[in-house]
């Protein structure tokens, strides 16, 4: 009887959840690990990935050089006037780092258009093109490219720790700005010949332009329409492929009309035969957020159906844990309404997505391996925070959050 704001159903995460302790000592056994039993692995990752693995002796060094990240302090400024908590765990100990592949509870980032380029070379004859221009052999390694050009930070194949040489970063960072000042350039060349070829009504007809135009083109527009998305990954099945991301700094709007409630609350389609109890949950949902309302664009997909409650409210009854540890929630509208109008919560503790991005048959992955996208792991304050009038844009603070090359 209870209204909610998402009626889809969760993709099953894993086959993994499902796993039974077995009396069989075959190696399979090994690569059964049930993510509960692991603790705050995300933590530990993290501090693997800051400082590395360290001799008993390099720890306390190690500790001692590592600092709070701090990219805006006007951001942090306007988190704390929004949710003091999640300002106090971000003030104390935000973070972010790369990863290799999508996680649920983490991000994928949206990539400019000439890291898309220059990861992409082994399917793309622009790719292939930025090479040439800067006397790349036609194939070759990631590891032997960052050597020359670049560094692991926009190569999804490697994932190893720059060094801790001062001057072997500065090395590698004006590097990446050398690749990456070519990389923009033939991207700029490259549309200025596309725009050449426009008609006296200043249409361009695809079918006219030669294959490496084309590519240009569509890559072009691709990115544009995705341009410096920031999504959570909600939900991942690995076995079919599927996966749901909704894009967190897209804001819709931060007070609520009828009309827009409506939306967010029931959806898109409602039926005709409305029940006397909507009209009363429309009448709380207003009262409780018409005001304060955090309504985001989360994706081109499903926007018809109402909207996907997420905020970080451990206890929320209804409310369900996106992963196992991530301390990110979904869900739980009713209490969430309760807890507003009683005063227990602020209503920006809470996040509404209209749409979302729905990926099959591992089309996340296939993006992320084209270079459009990257993977990042970062604290729940990143993922969690409203984005709405940021001063710094969520994007940037994001990759400056990772430092290395994605700040570059």
């Amino acid at each position: 009887d209870d209204f909610v704001v998402d009626e889809e159903e969760p993709i099953e995460k894993t086959k993994r959840d499902d796993l039974e302790d077995s009396d069989d000592d075959d190696d399979d056994d090994d690569d059964a690990i049930d993510p509960n039993s692991l603790g705050d692995w995300r933590a530990f990752r993290k501090n693997l990935a800051s400082t590395g693995i360290s001799t008993p002796k390099e720890e306390k060094t190690s500790a001692q050089k590592e600092e709070r990240k701090s990219v805006s302090k006007e951001n942090e400024k306007l988190l704390a006037s929004q949710n003091k908590e999640l300002a106090e765990e971000y003030m104390t100990g935000v973070w972010a780092h790369k990863i290799s592949t999508p996680e649920v509870g983490g991000l994928v980032v949206r990539l400019p258009l000439e890291i898309e380029i220059m990861r992409n070379y082994r399917h793309s004859v622009i790719g292939q093109k930025l090479r040439k221009s800067l006397d790349l052999p036609e194939e070759d390694t990631p590891i032997n490219i960052q050597k020359k050009y670049s560094s692991s930070a926009f190569y999804e194949d490697d994932e190893s720790s720059s060094s801790s040489n001062d001057d072997n970063q500065e090395m590698t960072s004006a590097k990446t700005v050398l690749w990456y000042r070519a990389a923009k350039q033939l991207v700029e060349d490259e549309m200025m010949d596309i725009a050449s070829e426009a008609a006296e009504d200043g249409q361009i007809d695809p079918s006219t332009l030669k294959p490496e135009a084309a590519e240009m083109l569509s890559l072009y527009l691709d990115n544009q329409e995705t341009w410096q998305e920031v999504c959570l990954v909600l939900e991942s099945d690995t076995d079919s492929g599927d996966a749901t991301a909704l894009v967190i700094n897209r804001p819709m709007a931060l007070k609520l009309t009828e009309n827009l409630a409506r939306l967010v609350l029931f959806g898109a389609y409602i039926a005709e035969n409305k029940k006397v109890t909507d009209e009363q949950d429309l009448i709380r949902f207003l009262l409780a957020f018409g005001d304060t309302c955090g309504v985001y664009v989360g994706g081109p997909d499903k926007q018809e159906a109402p909207a996907i409650l997420i905020h970080g409210i451990r206890d929320l009854p209804g409310a369900t844990e996106i992963s196992p540890g991530a301390n990110i929630y979904r869900g739980g509208l009713e209490a969430a309404i309760d807890g507003v109008l009683a005063g227990k919560y602020d209503p920006l503790d809470f996040r509404f997505f209209v749409g979302r991005h729905k990926y099959t048959e591992n089309e996340l992955d296939v993006a992320v391996h084209l270079g459009k996208y990257q993977p990042i792991a970062c604290a729940r304050s990143v993922a969690l925070k409203q984005c709405i009038s940021l001063p710094k844009p969520l994007w940037h603070e994001v990759l400056e959050l990772c430092g290395g090359d994605l700040n570059d």
